[in-house]
C-alpha cells in the first residue's frame, strides 16, 4: 500500500514494506533474496490488509494485523507487520503511536536492508510531525538511502535537506538538495524546480575551499546539477578574471561529464569565451548583419536607416567615433552565420547587430555564441532559455519576456491560474510551448491543456475538441451515452446539436501563440463548440488591422506587445526631418539596437578587452532604450511587456 506522509511542504508517499519492498527485481543491498524472507501466505494477508485501507477501512486492517501471531512470523516479517501499522496510523496522525511501531519495526529489520532504510524514512518522518527535529536527523542519518526506491530515496533526500537546513547545516542541506535532483535529466527540468533554485543559492554562499569540497564528494555521481553547479562556478570565476580556475573547472566537467551535450555546450562556449578573454578591441567598432539583397533588401535598408540616425547621436563627441562594418546576409540564415563569423575573425567587431527575422537570428547568434560576442538581435531567438545568455538583448522582446509576463503574479491575478496553450507545429510553435511548459513548471501551476495544430490544415475543429475533451469519447462513454440517449428524444422534436458531448472547460486561460490569420480560424471554434466567452492570450503580432476588426467577437482577448507611447521622441524627429516620413517598427529597433549598445560602452572608458564587455553588460543590471526597459534575470535579458484586450472599440491597455 502507498500511506500519504506530509512532512513540511514535502508530500511523502511513504510505502510500507509488501509493496513496492517485497518484489524480486527490487533496490536491495547485496542482492538479497526477498523470495525468502516472506512467505506467501504473510503476504497474501498484507496485501489483504493494504486492500482494505485502499478501501478507507483502516480499522478493519489493523484489527487483521493484530490478529497475526508475531510467534509465527519471521524476523523480516515481524518488521514487515510493525511498519505498515506505524504507517496506517500516521495516516491517521496517531504520530507517537507511529513513532513506537516504526521503533518496533527496526528490531527486527536487519535482514532486509530495503526494509529497514524505509523504516529509518519513516521514523524520521514521525518524529519531524511531533517537532522533534534533532531526533528526526539523527534517525535519517543512519539509513543507507541507496537501498531505498528512486521515489523514495528522492522523499529521503527531501526530508534529510529540510531538517538540515532547520539545524543551521548548510553543507548537509546543500547535499541532500542536490542528491534529490538526481532525477532531473535535462537542463530544463534542472532549473525549472525549485529545489534547484534553493540548491543554487546555498552552493554560491559556501566558501570557495566549501564549493570545491563539495562538488568533490559527488565526483562519481550522474547527477545532472553537479556539472551545472560547477559551470556557474566557472562562470563566476570567468566575471572575477581568474582564467586559471576557469580552466580547473572546465576541464573537471568535461573529464567527468563528457557524455553530457547540453553540459558540453556550455562549457564549450564558456572555454571560448575564456581564451579570448585577453582580444583586444575596439569597443565602438561595431558590425552589422542584415539582408541588403534579395527579397528582403527593404527590410534591411530600413534597418540601416534607423542604425544611421543612432549613429549620428553618438558620434556627436569627436572623442567618441563608432565604426560600422556591414555585411549582406542576403535573407539567408546560413549566409548571416558565415557574415557574423566573418564579421569576428577578419574584422574583430566589438558587437553585432543583426538577426532580422527568427531563422536569420538564431543562426547568427550561435555563430557569435561561439566566439563569446556581444549579439543584438533584431527579432526572436528560437532557442531554450538554456542556450541563451546575457550577450545576447533582443530588441522587440523575447519569447522568455512575453512568457514572464504571462506567468507574472500581476497578469494571474488578472486571468487565473489555470493555463492551456494550443501552439501551431512550427519552431516558433515549439519555442513558445516549450517555455511555457518551464514557467508553468517554475511557478508550480499544472497545465490543464497542451494541444498543438498544423498551420497547412484549413479545419481547425480537431484541436479545438482536444483540449475542450470533446474528442476522447472512451473516457466519457457513459457521459456520452447519456447524451445520445437525450439527442434522439430530441431528434424526434427536430432540435439538432452540434455535437454529443458539452465541453469540459478545466482551464482559466488559453495562450495562442499563432499569426492573426490563423487565430481567427482558430477561434470561432470554441463558440462552434458551446464553450463561450473564454479568455484567450495572445503574441504582439495580434496588434494587427485584421485581430482588432475580428477579436472581441470571440470572448476576452487580450495580447502582449511593448507598451509603446504615441508622443514624438528625439528619434522620430530626426527621422522625419532626414527621411521625410515616420519611422516604423523596424527603423525604431533597429535604432534602439545600436543605442543600447552605446549605453554598455559608454558605461567604462576602460574596456579594451572581450571580457571588459563581457562582464560589463552582466553587471549591468538594467538597460533602457526607445522601445522598452530590460532587466537581467537568470542570465538573460528580460524586456517588460504590457498585456492589452482587444474590445470592440480598439485596443486597450490592461497592465504594464
Amino acid at each position: 500500500m502507498k500511506s500519504f506522509v506530509v512532512v513540511g511542504l514535502f508530500l511523502f508517499v511513504s510505502s510500507c514494506s509488501g509493496v513496492s519492498m517485497i518484489t524480486p527485481d527490487r533496490k536491495v543491498a547485496d542482492n538479497i533474496d526477498t523470495s525468502k524472507l516472506y512467505r506467501q501466505d504473510f503476504l497474501q494477508k498484507i496485501n489483504a490488509a493494504k486492500e482494505k485501507v485502499r478501501q478507507g477501512k483502516s480499522d478493519l486492517a489493523l484489527k487483521d494485523l493484530a490478529a497475526m501471531k508475531e510467534a509465527n512470523l519471521s524476523a523480516p516479517e515481524k518488521a514487515t507487520r510493525k511498519n505498515l501499522i506505524g504507517v496506517i496510523n500516521f495516516s491517521g496522525r496517531k504520530f507517537d503511536v507511529a513513532s513506537k511501531n516504526f521503533e518496533e519495526a527496526l528490531l527486527s529489520s536487519k535482514e532486509d536492508p530495503a526494509l529497514e532504510a524505509q523504516i529509518y524514512l519513516n521514523l524520521g518522518s514521525a518524529y519531524y510531525k511531533m517537532n522533534q527535529n534533532e531526533k528526526a536527523l539523527a534517525t535519517l542519518s543512519q539509513a543507507n538511502y541507496k537501498n531505498l526506491q528512486d521515489g523514495e530515496a528522492k522523499k529521503f533526500h527531501q526530508l534529510h535537506a529540510l531538517l538540515s537546513q532547520q539545524l543551521g547545516k548548510k553543507e548537509q542541506s546543500l547535499s541532500s538538495l542536490i542528491r534529490s535532483l538526481e532525477d532531473k535529466k535535462t537542463i530544463t527540468e534542472l532549473t525549472t524546480e525549485a529545489r534547484y533554485t534553493q540548491a543554487e543559492d546555498l552552493f554560491m554562499k559556501l566558501s570557495p575551499s566549501e564549493r570545491v569540497r563539495l562538488l568533490e564528494e559527488f565526483d562519481q555521481e550522474k547527477n545532472i546539477a553537479v556539472p551545472y553547479l560547477a559551470y556557474k562556478e566557472a562562470e563566476r570565476s570567468f566575471r572575477e578574471g581568474d582564467q586559471g580556475r576557469v580552466k580547473d573547472y572546465t576541464d573537471w566537467i568535461e573529464k567527468r561529464y563528457g557524455d553530457n551535450t547540453e553540459v558540453m555546450t556550455l562549457v564549450r562556449s564558456l572555454g571560448v569565451r575564456n581564451q579570448n578573454n585577453s582580444t583586444k578591441i575596439d569597443v565602438r567598432y561595431i558590425g552589422v548583419a542584415l539582408p541588403l539583397s534579395g527579397d528582403l533588401k527593404g527590410l534591411g535598408e530600413r534597418a540601416l536607416a534607423g542604425i544611421d540616425i543612432a549613429l549620428e547621436d553618438m558620434s556627436q563627441d569627436p572623442e567618441k567615433k563608432y565604426r560600422l562594418e556591414i555585411k549582406d546576409t542576403k535573407g539567408n540564415p546560413a549566409n548571416g552565420a558565415f557574415a557574423v563569423k566573418d564579421l569576428i575573425e577578419v574584422n574583430n567587431v566589438a558587437a553585432i547587430i543583426g538577426g532580422l527575422n527568427s531563422s536569420e537570428a538564431t543562426k547568427e547568434y550561435l555563430e557569435a555564441k561561439k566566439y563569446g560576442v556581444v549579439f543584438i538581435s533584431l527579432s526572436k531567438v528560437l532557442l531554450p532559455k538554456e542556450e541563451k545568455n546575457h550577450l545576447l538583448i533582443e530588441i522587440p522582446g523575447s519569447i522568455e519576456s512575453q512568457v514572464s509576463l504571462l506567468f507574472s503574479d500581476k497578469m494571474l491575478g488578472k486571468i487565473g491560474k489555470r493555463p492551456a496553450i494550443l501552439y501551431p507545429r512550427n519552431d516558433i510553435g515549439e519555442a513558445y510551448a516549450n517555455e511555457f511548459w518551464r514557467q508553468s513548471k517554475k511557478n508550480n501551476l499544472d497545465i490543464t491543456g497542451l494541444i498543438s495544430f498544423d498551420t497547412n490544415q484549413t479545419d481547425y475543429r480537431d484541436p479545438i475538441k482536444n483540449i475542450l475533451g470533446i474528442k476522447f469519447n472512451r473516457e466519457r462513454e457513459e457521459e456520452l451515452s447519456i447524451v445520445n440517449d437525450i439527442a434522439h428524444l430530441e431528434s424526434k422534436k427536430s432540435i439538432k446539436r452540434l455535437q454529443n458531448l458539452q465541453p469540459q472547460v478545466d482551464f482559466d486561460w488559453v495562450f495562442v501563440p499563432a499569426l492573426p490569420r490563423e487565430t481567427v480560424q482558430l477561434l470561432p471554434n470554441f463558440n462552434y463548440f458551446d464553450a463561450f466567452n473564454l479568455s484567450y492570450v495572445g503574441v504582439p503580432s495580434w496588434r494587427s488591422e485584421l485581430m482588432v476588426n475580428e477579436g472581441y467577437r470571440y470572448g476576452n482577448v487580450f495580447f502582449m506587445d511593448e507598451s509603446m507611447g504615441t508622443a514624438e521622441t528625439a528619434f522620430t524627429q530626426k527621422f522625419f526631418a532626414k527621411f521625410k516620413k515616420q519611422p516604423n517598427f523596424v527603423e525604431t529597433i533597429a535604432y534602439d539596437s545600436l543605442k543600447i549598445l552605446s549605453e554598455v560602452v559608454e558605461g567604462d572608458s576602460s574596456y579594451e578587452t572581450r571580457q571588459d564587455l563581457d562582464v560589463a553588460l552582466s553587471k549591468k543590471g538594467n538597460l533602457q532604450s526607445e522601445t522598452g526597459a530590460w532587466k537581467l534575470q537568470d542570465d538573460i535579458w528580460i524586456k517588460d511587456m504590457a498585456t492589452f484586450k482587444i474590445k470592440r472599440e480598439g485596443i486597450e491597455q490592461v497592465l504594464n
